[in-house]
């Protein structure tokens, strides 16, 4: 049998939508203007045009990097620039302004964004933004991982795993060996929030999962029969006691996710599942709270194949370090137990920005949860997800293949800039990067470190 090898590729296509969100700058000219048109040859970002009939055009402030060299070259100080405070209403403290235009600008071209001005924020906050990558001690660098020579592999595997192999007196196997799934990307993607959900938008996320070769997660009851064509990428997620209302999709499926109440039962649970599909991979649905750990623990002795731990979105906004200290907590847990290896530990919650998932990983999980990134880049404004919003995708049933290629789109740049850390830290595959934590630096203990704990 000759296999080939195939490089993992992800098609970026131009995809705009309709309603983008609002630019970050507003670029005014006024009524003194001459003409002279040095902003039109000063401006390397298109904001200023001629006309054909030689004139200026109306600034296309979209493009607008906020550098000011119009501002500051034009004769008559005919140009005034300023922050939309449309833009600046945008989000939350968490999913910012800044971020929402990322995620929207990566949706639309699939491209790394670059500021021309620099980064004018802040070096350390709370969260994901307290962790610093070290790249300080690279034995030997990729760095050219995304077009170059080496191939750096983002492939990771879901299920449960073996620590050792056992063979009988005759030499032949003597344990069965539990299925894996490997996926090209260490993202899969949660349900949709119930607020926004539409049947259109189910599509959408499927369609992108199924070229990403990765998975979306779906309530089961929103599990329609147009979808059936794309069962294999498809987690259908249900409440422990309709494990037979829906034993036509577990049958159906590669993986199963559930919601469960009584974690003593689990066993009772996995045999009930099992009946109906003896390969399925069953992935637990589980809050981080108080209890995360003795879950985690009892769980994965369970014979549970993946631990799907869930920070919810407003908790991260309240508490940006809790998803930090919660991933590190399991994982930790895992490995003094002895049996991190024998379980999948996927992280959702606060996953706003491609360095955030290489961030996860270094913490211990396998693998990312994204949610709500990818509907900021299917055009939401965020809200206060306790209420429907009349933003919420107005373009959905427009456009249903544009808005499944921004999806696509955002996670390859995601990825694009999760090989960019991978070749920077010397690592030809990301699953080597779970849980090297001596690869990253804390902005918490550095400053413990050198100024003392504070009072």
């Amino acid at each position: 049998m000759v296999t080939t090898f195939e490089r993992y590729h992800i098609e970026i296509k131009e995809a705009v939508i309709k309603t983008p969100l609002p630019s970050k700058f507003i670029v005014k000219r006024y009524n003194n203007c001459l003409n002279v048109q040095e902003c039109t040859q000063t401006c390397i970002y298109e904001v200023h045009k001629r006309k054909e009939d030689g004139q200026v055009n109306e600034p296309k402030t979209e493009l607008c990097r906020g550098c000011h060299l119009c501002t500051l070259v034009c004769p008559k100080n005919g140009l005034v620039l300023q922050i939309n405070p449309e833009f600046e209403s945008l989000g939350d403290s968490y999913y910012t302004p800044e971020r929402m235009k990322a995620i929207s600008f990566e949706a639309e071209t699939g491209r790394v964004p670059v500021s021309g001005t620099g980064y004018k924020g802040l070096f350390a906050g709370k969260g994901f933004d307290g962790i610093w990558f070290d790249f300080s001690e690279i034995v030997r660098p990729t760095r050219d991982g995304i077009h170059g020579r080496e191939y750096i592999s983002t492939s990771v595997d879901l299920g449960r795993k073996v620590s050792y192999l056992r063979w009988n007196n005759s030499g032949t196997l003597d344990m069965q060996i539990p299925r894996v799934i490997e996926i090209p990307i260490p993202i899969i993607f949660d349900a949709p929030c119930p607020l926004a959900h539409d049947a259109k938008l189910s599509r959408v996320l499927v369609k992108a999962a199924s070229k990403l070769k990765t998975f979306v997660i779906l309530d089961a009851n929103e599990y329609s029969d147009d979808l059936l064509v794309y069962s294999s990428h498809i987690i259908p997620r249900f409440p422990e006691e309709k494990i037979n209302t829906y034993a036509h999709l577990i049958r159906q499926s590669k993986i199963v996710e559930i919601e469960i109440l009584k974690t003593d039962d689990i066993a009772e649970i996995l045999r009930q599942i099992k009946t109906y599909n003896q390969g399925v991979l069953v992935s637990v649905h589980v809050p981080y709270n108080e209890n995360a750990v003795e879950q985690a623990l009892m769980l994965t002795s369970s014979g549970v194949d993946i631990l799907h731990f869930y920070l919810p979105e407003d908790e991260c906004i309240q508490d940006p370090d809790r998803i930090v200290t919660s991933i590190r907590t399991v994982h930790t847990a895992l490995v003094q137990a002895g049996i991190r290896d024998e379980v999948t530990f996927i992280s959702a919650g606060g996953i706003a920005e491609a360095a955030q998932v290489p961030k996860s990983i270094i913490l211990g999980a396998d693998a990312t949860v994204v949610g709500h990134a990818y509907h900021i880049a299917l055009g939401c404004r965020s809200c206060d997800r306790k209420s429907k919003s009349p933003n919420c995708f107005p373009h959905i049933n427009e456009i249903s293949e544009i808005a499944s290629q921004r999806i696509v789109n955002l996670i390859g740049a995601w990825r694009d800039q999760l090989l960019e850390v991978l070749g920077g830290m010397g690592l030809r595959e990301v699953r080597r990067q779970r849980g090297e934590q001596g690869r990253t630096l804390f902005y918490s203990e550095l400053e413990e470190k050198i100024f003392g704990e504070n009072e």
